[in-house]
């Protein structure tokens, strides 16, 4: 505030950056992401970086992997079904993954 009570306008002669930015909410599920990558990315990075690291090879990520056809969709959803209809047959451990259950999310 200036001594008249006005507020101070302060004008800067250049701009930060001409690209557009985004809000990111940092959600259980990001802060997660972003503890799991802190020892693969630079220390000191900041938060902002962080998520753009993390952007940028996600989507590397997903561009390397070669699109799904819809043949092979239905086939491993067909897999799937059959593990959960024959369980005694499945590829995973049913006790783990009850224990599992059990600890992320213990019931009162």
């Amino acid at each position: 505030m200036t001594s008249l009570g006005d507020p101070l306008v302060v004008h800067l002669l250049f701009v930060a950056t001409a690209h557009h930015r985004i809000q990111v909410t940092e959600d259980p599920e990001l802060s997660r992401a972003l503890r799991a990558a802190a020892p693969h990315l630079r220390p000191g990075l900041p938060r902002s970086q962080q998520v753009r690291e993390l952007a940028i090879v996600g989507a590397q990520h997903i561009a390397d992997e070669p699109p799904m056809s819809e043949e092979r969709r239905k086939e491993l959803m067909k897999r799937l079904i059959s593990n959960f209809e024959h369980p005694e047959t499945a590829p995973w451990d049913w006790d783990l993954m009850r224990e599992g259950k059990r600890l992320a999310w213990p019931v009162p």
